[in-house]
């Protein structure tokens, strides 16, 4: 969301032709040189770190290439480029070490750890599986670490649980091996269990910020606001999140902080669902502040900025103009004095176009034509989260095991933006019965969404605008769960319209898509 200075991107530039001129003669080495110059006026000026990664391709370096190319996806994570050549660098990779073309001072134990961890990052977890296995036994944390979430994405918890050495002396290793394990927990949905697994990190490592993170999260997951919230503002001090942060010449805008008289910058810290959830505080902020900006996604504006006149809205922080203060949205019930939900502004606060939902109206009916005399009911599905980045396959349902949904007597429109890998053959054979449009932004997605009649999706951001526009949505959920979702229960208390269909057991989606079949059936039972 920050942009180099005029002055600031003139000697990148400069230093960005300097590199391409040093690599056309033949000095690669100062090439580089010229380049990392670049990235100490900018760390996060994305076409340096792409032309750092072709240049150390060239030079075979093949380690450096996947590490440019992370840099590049941690900031821009749905960069396809960058995605694409970063696979094909994690698979020559593999190649070469398979057949011990690189890193010949690698002992055998190393070898294999490094296999089955570029195996992990492609998401190929049996080949990692084989690969760590061989390595076994495992005497270093971070080789434990690896294994265990190996085993966690083949849905192998109580064995990952078991992963980690239980003599560790107190300090660091220990306080990091009850934070891994409360967060296995965790995602087995043992709450509690996890609660204790964080604080007993915390315990040995008072200054763990992950764990106390992890803490929060549990408190938020079990209700408990006052403390969750407060205890969530220790995340900036992870440098992950840290570096997500913007760079303002302002300070924070502290808790207890009068707002009169200023204009307030607020920023989307985390995911776009994040953001559509928490936007609903900012009329609260607006009655206290003489003016507020909004920097967010700039596929978000189009349906935020409409729903908000009282906010300015930018995509990035350097045309948001001088300002007193800023705050991440997440922060806002805190600031706010406004823990829980029940405290926050109600759905609706999301409005679509009128004008977009009439045109998706029409083109849904000239889409099913002449094929039904009786317009069907119109559900709209999104069946997996972001497939970049850290994805979460545990939330994703299996396309196949939505397969009944085809059967009821009612029209599927796809809300999905990315389709799995492990989905797209099925995907295609369905092109007949899931009606798949084109959409511009989230604006568009909102307006289709209004026009229809029941919308099922996953945990992502579409359940978050769904909910925000207070239109009727089903919730498969995961057992691990998520703190916004709480423990139990079928009503969500961010989003009345949103109903919550709970997995009962870890990776089985069976009885949960019967539920919602049933509930469909109900739904329209009466549809004439």
């Amino acid at each position: 969301m920050n942009a180099p200075d005029p002055a600031t991107l003139a000697g990148i530039m400069g230093l960005m032709c300097e590199a391409i001129a040093l690599r056309g003669a033949g000095q690669p080495g100062a090439a580089l040189a010229a380049l990392d110059q670049a990235l100490l006026l900018d760390a996060g000026f994305l076409p340096v770190h792409m032309q750092r990664a072709a240049l150390l391709l060239e030079r075979a370096d093949l380690a450096g290439a996947a590490a440019a190319y992370e840099a590049c996806l941690d900031l821009v994570p749905d960069y396809d480029e960058a995605r694409v050549a970063h696979r094909a660098v994690l698979l020559q990779w593999i190649d070469a070490l398979e057949a011990r073309r690189v890193q010949q001072d690698l002992s055998r134990t190393d070898r294999l750890v490094l296999l089955a961890r570029l195996h992990y990052r492609l998401d190929q977890p049996q080949q990692a599986l084989a690969a760590i296995e061989a390595a076994c036994p495992l005497p270093r944390l971070d080789q434990q670490t690896l294994y265990a979430d190996i085993l966690l994405r083949l849905n192998r918890h109580e064995q990952a649980l078991d992963c980690y050495s239980p003599d560790a002396e107190e300090g660091e290793t220990r306080a990091l091996i009850a934070f891994n394990r409360a967060d296995i927990l965790r995602r087995m949905g043992r709450i509690e269990a996890a609660l204790a697994g964080y604080e007993e990190a915390l315990r040995c490592y008072p200054d763990f910020p992950q764990a106390q993170v992890g803490r929060a999260h549990m408190l938020l997951t079990r209700g408990d606001y006052v403390q969750g919230w407060r205890a969530h503002e220790v995340r900036f001090q992870i440098p992950e999140l840290a570096r997500r942060a913007i760079v303002s010449p302002s300070p924070r805008w502290q808790p207890g902080e009068a707002l009169g008289g200023k204009h307030v910058l607020l920023w989307s810290e985390q995911g776009q669902g994040d953001c559509l959830q928490f936007v609903r505080y900012l009329p609260l902020v607006a009655q206290q502040a003489d003016r507020v900006t909004l920097c967010a996604p700039a596929g978000l504006l189009a349906v935020v900025a409409r729903s908000f006149p009282q906010v300015r809205c930018v995509a990035h922080v350097d045309e948001a103009g001088a300002h007193d203060c800023h705050a991440s949205l997440l922060s806002l019930p805190l600031l706010l004095e406004r823990p829980h939900p029940c405290q926050a502004p109600s759905p609706p606060y999301l409005l679509a176009d009128p004008a977009r939902v009439q045109d998706w109206q029409r083109r849904l009916c000239e889409g099913a034509g002449a094929a039904s005399p009786v317009r069907l009911p119109r559900i709209g599905l999104a069946w997996a989260g972001r497939q970049y980045a850290t994805p979460h396959p545990s939330r994703d349902v299996p396309l196949a095991d939505l397969l009944p949904l085809f059967d009821l007597p009612v029209e599927v429109v796809s809300l999905q933006r990315e389709i799995p890998l492990t989905d797209q053959a099925l995907h295609q054979t369905l092109a007949a019965r899931l009606t798949t449009l084109p959409l511009a932004d989230w604006g568009d997605t909102a307006a289709l969404a209004c026009a229809l009649d029941l919308i099922i999706s996953v945990d992502t951001a579409v359940v978050h605008l769904a909910g925000a526009l207070g239109l009727p949505c089903f919730l498969p959920q995961r057992l691990e769960g998520e703190w916004r979702w709480g423990r139990e229960g079928e009503q969500s208390v961010w989003y009345p319209s949103v109903k919550l269909f709970r997995q009962q057991e870890r990776g089985q989606w069976g009885s949960v898509v019967d539920e919602i079949i049933a509930a469909c059936r109900a739904r329209f039972a009466d549809w004439a």
